[in-house]
């Protein structure tokens, strides 16, 4: 099955955490990968964030891959911060990894720094959707982050 989106043919989706990981990262990766499976869409991990496009550390992900996952802390997929990325030379190289992979699209979850991210694969060509995942709580027109309930909430019972 395909989907089409504003005259876009969307068979695969890339899916990322990128920056510091919250709480909760987990539970949207799953909830992700579930509903793009749903409607027909391949969903690929990819592995560090943004290093993971430059370096091409992708998996395919099943509903299987996501089973359980919410139990756990972190992020399935692993995090990064990479400064590559944002050099046009690693630009050129996440372009490639999305091409070569066939990725349609990029779900990026993460704070700011990853919405940067996901802003500039945009403008590159790469459409991409921010979920805001961080536990400061400082991403615009949000009101509140994935994670940041279980930070504000650790942090009042310590």
């Amino acid at each position: 099955m395909k989907i089409e989106r504003d005259s876009i043919m969307v068979k695969s989706i890339g899916i990322l955490t990128s920056g510091g990981d919250a709480p909760g990262m987990n539970a949207a990766v799953r909830a992700v990968v579930r509903a793009a499976l749903d409607q027909g869409i391949e969903v690929i991990g990819i592995n560090g964030g943004y290093s993971g496009l430059v370096n091409d550390n992708v998996r395919p992900l099943t509903a299987r891959d996501v089973s359980n996952v919410v139990t756990h802390g972190g992020t399935m997929l692993y995090s990064d911060r990479c400064l590559e990325f944002k050099t046009p030379e690693g630009m050129a190289k996440a372009l490639k990894c999305c091409a070569d992979n066939e990725i349609d699209g990029v779900i990026a979850i993460g704070g700011d720094g990853t919405f940067r991210g996901a802003t500039d694969l945009t403008n590159h060509g790469i459409p991409s959707i921010g979920i805001p995942g961080t536990i400061d709580n400082d991403i615009t027109a949000t009101e509140q982050t994935i994670g940041f309930d279980t930070a504000l909430n650790t942090a009042l019972t310590m």
